[in-house]
């Protein structure tokens, strides 16, 4: 597996050829990523890809949604073989989100992640 490696603002990598490009663990961790902080209705060409964040922060009693949400979009991702462990935590008075997980991917890599959604 080979994606465009994007930066840490989110945009596309440019300007070291294909040093760019993240192959194996880090391409999954990536997608998985990347994945996380789509909204469902933002990609016109799949409107059904993502999370429907704007309906599940805003609303009390969605944590088991937002938990198989979240679950469901990662185990989906190309190359992910098992979630070992999810956390989140939700931001008092905001939508905005921080995700824990940890996962191992086909390589038999284990990998950490914390994403920050804001709202």
């Amino acid at each position: 597996m080979r994606v465009s490696g994007i930066t840490t603002a989110g945009d596309w990598a440019f300007g070291k050829g294909r040093a760019n490009y993240k192959r194996a663990s880090q391409a999954i961790a990536q997608n998985v990523v990347t994945r996380l902080r789509s909204f469902t209705d933002d990609w016109f060409l799949d409107v059904d890809v993502g999370i429907p964040w704007l309906d599940l922060l805003g609303n009390r009693g969605t944590e088991r949604r937002i938990l198989r949400a979240i679950e469901r979009t990662v185990l989906q991702t190309e190359g992910v073989r098992e979630i070992t462990r999810l956390e989140i935590v939700r931001r008092d008075g905001q939508r905005g989100v921080t995700i824990s997980i940890r996962y191992i991917d086909v390589f038999n890599q284990a990998t950490a992640d914390t994403v920050e959604l804001p709202a």
